[in-house]
């Protein structure tokens, strides 16, 4: 495996990645949203704590959504990474029940799209339609309609604000 690097350097502060050239793609694809927030702290005069050489800031709220909206990559691999490894089976429902309302005509979804969208990506949860009540007693998700049995849900505001909550880099 080839090992690639890449290094910009805008008003004195650098970004270095170094990795597969796979990685750096994908890192690249990144940058423009990189560039705003660079763009937003040389306007508003803030200072950015220095990362070290070859990782991209963590994603919080501010980075990945500047306007505070959730937006939902095209690949549910990327969309996972944005969130810490210590999520249970309800939060990893939950992240998957938005991106899979996202990727929705109706802006909704249903139980067996969620439970299937995590078994194509081999994440396994001890009952997705549990989770699901349970995300909605929270007031997490909420029905939006019934078409004979099936019911359509959608995340709330309150889901929203917890998904932000666990992005990477957030305490």
């Amino acid at each position: 495996m080839m090992t690639a690097k890449f290094k910009i350097t805008l008003n004195s502060q650098n970004i270095e990645i170094e990795g597969s050239e796979e990685f750096i793609e994908r890192q690249i694809e990144r940058i423009h949203s990189l560039l705003k927030i660079f763009d937003q702290n040389s306007t508003s005069n803030k200072t950015t704590t220095p990362q070290p050489a070859g990782e991209l800031p963590l994603a919080t709220p501010e980075t990945i959504h500047p306007k505070g909206e959730l937006s939902v990559p095209d690949n549910f691999g990327e969309w996972m990474y944005k969130f810490k490894e210590d999520i249970n089976d309800q939060e990893k429902a939950l992240i998957c029940a938005f991106y899979v309302q996202a990727k929705s005509a109706t802006n909704d979804f249903k139980t067996s799209e969620i439970n299937n969208c995590l078994k194509e990506h081999g994440i396994k949860i001890a009952n997705p339609s549990t989770s699901i009540q349970r995300l909605a007693s929270k007031k997490l998700t909420f029905q939006t309609r019934k078409v004979g049995k099936l019911i359509y849900m959608r995340v709330s505001k309150d889901g929203e604000s917890h998904l932000k909550s666990r992005f990477r880099g957030t305490d």
